[in-house]
């Protein structure tokens, strides 16, 4: 940031360019084999045998782990879906108060 600085650029500017960064990075599909998400949380889903995205959920059931549609009780795999890989949903819209 300093050399930024240093450049010329203001920190509003580098504050605006780290927060752009840090939500480009947020944003970036993660494969399953890399890490998987919290559970019980909300996700957009990808999937390795459809083109389609979808929002779900994940659990650990045992030893497996299963992806579920919404708040559907079937998962994933039980509609012929292979989930590969999945990324958090934005937060919701909040209107800003003065």
């Amino acid at each position: 940031m300093t050399k930024h600085l240093e450049w010329g650029w203001s920190k509003k500017t580098v504050d605006a360019i780290e927060m752009g960064i840090h939500a480009l990075k947020e944003t970036q599909w993660i494969p399953i084999s890399e890490r998987l998400p919290e559970e019980e949380e909300y996700i957009l889903l990808s999937f390795a045998n459809y083109t389609g995205l979808d929002i779900g959920r994940y659990e650990k059931d045992g030893e497996n782990d299963k992806f579920y549609p919404g708040d559907d009780e079937e998962t994933y795999a039980h509609y012929g879906l292979i989930v590969n890989a999945w990324m958090p949903l934005p937060k919701p819209y909040k209107e800003k108060t003065e």
